[in-house]
């Protein structure tokens, strides 16, 4: 009961009351302000998302746990002290639709996410990944690429998984 509460206050402070949006209550948020929430998203437990440079996470993305995002830096070039100074860039994230992002990634601020790519987990995310990429690795780099021409009939019937999970359409097997 008191976790369902957690979740009630966060997705409160969140406002993401009219989205199919499933976050953990123990994930942690700053500036959520500057999320803009698409559709279908769940976030594991334990992400710490800091969206003071803003942050985008498109339709149909799901978010392991212990995932960090941040989305601003502190500047150390040409800065008036060590090892930084009081100075921070802001650079926003793009998750594009129907990305999985596994397990304990780290996403640096700037980046973007191309749609329909996987992130394997304990990936460190330092710069773009083209869509329907296949990434893992510190820094992340192209393991593989995804079947596009399947990738894209599933998008063409709408086969997304926390749309058919909410309809109760997705039923969990072992192979």
């Amino acid at each position: 009961m008191r976790n369902r509460i957690k979740k009630y206050f966060l997705r409160k402070k969140l406002n993401i009351y009219n989205k199919n949006i499933d976050i953990t209550f123990d994930s942690s948020f700053g500036n959520s302000e500057n999320i803009i929430w698409h559709d279908n998203i769940y976030i594991g437990q334990k992400a710490y998302i800091w969206a003071i440079g803003g942050l985008e996470i498109c339709e149909n993305v799901i978010i392991g746990p212990r995932v960090t995002i941040h989305t601003s830096n502190h500047r150390y070039e040409d800065a008036t002290m060590l090892p930084y100074d009081g100075c921070s860039y802001k650079k926003k994230v793009t998750i594009e639709k129907n990305v999985w992002i596994g397990d304990s990634v780290l996403i640096v601020p700037g980046v973007t996410i191309g749609e329909g790519s996987i992130v394997a987990m304990g990936s460190v995310v330092t710069k773009d990944i083209p869509k329907y990429s296949v990434v893992g690795g510190n820094p992340a780099k192209i393991i593989k690429q995804r079947n596009i021409e399947q990738y894209k009939k599933l998008d063409d019937n709408k086969m997304y998984y926390m749309k058919l999970k909410k309809e109760n359409k997705v039923k969990w097997k072992f192979i």
